[in-house]
């Protein structure tokens, strides 16, 4: 980039070698990130003090060369610049450059233009020609970090060293803690991944773990794991950052790397802490082991229980036992039956706390609920006494820029890890709108969804003001087993709901309306009851009235947005089936809405409005998606629906992104709604979570307190 601004006669200031940017960023990030992002803002503070205009890029996805696959870049890196733009301390206001580069070059030049016209008064051909400068100036230098490579250990018969990570934290030496300089120190030649030769019959044993991993820095790190790997002399340091997820979940395949060649490896993660004793201690032992491995000629040993480099899933179910995690435990439930009926022998999988004791022992980083559902996954089979081999487990598949993704290849490497059978057991990556199984079943599975939310929105509206305590529950029981029967097939759905509906009717209530308190966030946080400590209970036992919204609705109202990013992207198939079951269930749901809303007695929710202005808002593109982005326009839609809402509660598993995304972005949530947002983050521990939303309740903002801008589409 310096090259390009350099050929358009563009003096640029750089933050290199910046001190002290972890801790200075913290104290600005509005969420505990890794160090690398929080010394972003650090240094987007320094360029501010500094510059005319700062140029903030948006990386959002790297095409793989010579592969027919797009990686993305960080959930977390992804957001950065919008929550930079979004710090009023910053005050970047317009002098800040942002455009998208992806890997469609021309769009990229097209921004480029748009953005820089008016400020350097260049034509397109000029920044055209400058960008393609800029590019074959790139292309060359990283050519050049495989020649040092071959020079140097061109008949270099010591052992030397693949400093293995991602660029921003290798490559900066404000951020690496000294680590290249320790080995040099010590007399060991050091090297980073970008320098190794890339050969594709040598990658070839990964490539099934290749096709599904989907972060661009991740595969590459693996990558140069094996090369690493497969070289005599060579020896990976792999360096990290302290709750880097997407580090977390390749981890285990990066050791079985290792350990299928018999190769020493050694760790750092980098934290926020300045000193670096403890990495030269490391280092020097690391060393050691090195060189003796080094200087021993015989064959490498090879563990005798070998663990597979690729965890291999299943897209068929061929006849086996199904087990389906309890993601919210009425939906959950309801999309079992779905499957029962069409011939699976599918069973929903509770969460319990034991489950949660258990799970966080294989948590290394990953986001909680990977540790969870495996673990549930694991304890029924043994106490269910299933025939591993019998036995599949569903994780749905996931495009996003998300951890979920790998969660097929994490939970397979959990069930490959703990052995005792249980490496047997297949994982089933489906669609979560099931239609991988028929299009009957994703449409009756999109009423599972919507008999299930209905259900728990029917019971906030009652339980709160329920005169006999626990009658509510009791019914929301009764019906849930005759939805489950509705959609084991050969019932009239509307004979069931007025059922249900006459059920309803028999709580009597008293008069009156308690602080509405609406829940957002990550979906197994948020709709499950074991996981998130019983939220919902606990919002009406502080006196407050919960707004919940039902997953048909939430998937309706995300439609419209994926759907005109899939035609933007060339995913026209997804794109035309996706809004054909939208317009199909549309027509169908209208009569069940009418008997839902005799106790609701409310508008339908506007699915229709301006999404990409609500974005823009938040400094958030249109190319930008996941679940921070949802989370936006579900609050718009919540505040335009319920303009009462008086409390919003964000709920998160440890070490979820988009969560620490999102809580990032509270002040401006806030600052925009008039209604103060709590984040609550489960870790697993028994301590009492959801107790730091007591006082909201006790004590709310009296309205007019603070200034609500006026922003079109809330």
């Amino acid at each position: 980039w310096r090259h390009f601004f350099h050929t358009l006669g563009v003096r640029t200031v750089t933050t290199e070698n910046l001190k002290g940017a972890v801790k200075a960023g913290k104290k600005v990030s509005g969420a505990e990130f890794c160090a690398p992002m929080q010394a972003f803002f650090a240094h987007v503070q320094e360029l501010a003090d500094k510059c005319d205009y700062v140029f903030l890029p948006l990386y959002l996805e790297a095409k793989e060369p010579d592969r027919d696959a797009f990686r993305y870049f960080c959930y977390s890196t992804q957001f950065a610049v919008s929550l930079a733009l979004g710090l009023r301390s910053l005050n970047l206001g317009k002098r800040a450059i942002t455009p998208v580069v992806d890997h469609q070059s021309f769009q990229s030049k097209i921004e480029l233009f748009m953005m820089l016209r008016s400020i350097l008064g260049s034509g397109y051909w000029e920044i055209y020609n400058a960008y393609e400068s800029a590019l074959t100036f790139y292309q060359d230098c990283r050519e050049q970090l495989c020649h040092v490579f071959e020079r140097e250990r061109a008949n270099d018969e010591d052992f030397s060293v693949v400093l293995l990570g991602r660029p921003y934290t290798v490559l900066d030496p404000a951020m690496n803690k000294g680590i290249p300089d320790i080995f040099g120190n010590l007399g060991v030649k050091t090297f980073f991944q970008d320098m190794l030769p890339e050969d594709k019959e040598e990658l070839a044993e990964i490539d099934p773990l290749l096709n599904r991993i989907h972060w661009n820095y991740a595969a590459r790190i693996l990558k140069g794991a094996l090369c690493t790997a497969k070289t005599d002399g060579l020896y990976p340091v792999y360096i990290t950052s302290f709750k880097c997820s997407p580090d977390a979940c390749i981890l285990e395949y990066f050791r079985r790397i290792m350990g299928r060649y018999g190769k020493p490896y050694l760790i750092l993660e980098i934290d926020e802490h300045d000193s670096s004793v403890g990495y030269e201690t490391r280092i020097e032992a690391a060393i050691r082991s090195f060189r003796n491995h080094c200087r021993r000629k015989e064959s490498r040993v090879v563990p005798l229980r070998s663990l597979p480099l690729n965890s291999e899933c299943v897209s068929r179910i061929k006849g086996k036992t199904l087990l389906f995690p309890c993601i919210d435990p009425l939906n959950s439930k309801l999309v079992e039956a779905v499957l029962v009926r069409e011939g699976i022998d599918a069973r929903m999988v509770p969460l319990t706390e034991k489950t949660i004791q258990h799970g966080l022992r294989t948590n290394s980083g990953q986001c909680l609920p990977v540790n969870l559902i495996a673990q549930s996954y694991m304890d029924y089979v043994r106490e269910n006494f299933l025939d591993p081999e019998q036995t599949a487990v569903w994780v749905f598949e996931s495009h996003i820029p998300c951890n979920i993704r790998m969660y097929p290849q994490i939970i397979k490497n959990i069930f490959e890890t703990a052995g005792g059978g249980m490496e047997r057991v297949d994982v089933y990556i489906g669609q979560l709108g099931l239609m991988d199984i028929s299009i009957t079943a994703s449409i009756e599975g999109y009423f599972a969804h919507m008999f299930g939310g209905m259900l728990r929105k029917i019971g906030c509206r009652i339980r709160p003001y329920e005169k006999e305590k626990g009658m509510t529950d009791a019914i929301i029981g009764q019906s849930l087993n005759i939805f489950y029967n509705t959609l084991l097939g050969g019932r009239s759905k509307d004979e069931d709901i007025a059922r249900v509906i006459g059920l309803f009717r028999k709580i009597e209530t008293t008069p009156g309306r308690r602080p509405q308190v609406a829940i957002f966030g990550d979906m197994y946080a948020r709709d499950n009851d074991v996981f998130n400590q019983d939220l919902i209970h606990c919002i009406e036992d502080y006196g407050g009235e919960v707004i919940t919204t039902p997953f048909n609705e939430f998937a309706k109202l995300m439609a419209n947005p994926y759907i005109r990013r899939w035609f933007t992207e060339g995913f026209y198939m997804d794109a035309l089936v996706t809004k054909s079951i939208v317009t199909l269930v549309n027509q169908v749901e209208k009569s069940y809405y009418r008997q839902f809303n005799e106790l609701l007695d409310e508008p339908a929710m506007e699915m229709d409005f301006d999404y990409a202005e609500v974005l823009a808002a938040y400094h958030v593109k249109i190319q930008q998606f996941g679940e921070s982005a949802d989370n936006l326009i579900k609050i718009a839609a919540l505040m335009r629906h319920y303009p009462d809402i008086s409390l919003f509660v964000q709920a998160n598993p440890a070490f979820c992104c988009a969560g620490l995304v999102t809580e990032a972005m509270t002040p401006r949530i806030e600052a925009y709604t008039g209604v103060p947002v709590v984040t609550l983050t489960y870790d697993g521990t028994s301590r009492n979570i959801n107790q730091k939303i007591r006082p909201y309740i006790k004590f709310p903002r009296k309205k007019g307190l603070v200034k609500v801008q006026e922003v079109r589409g809330f």
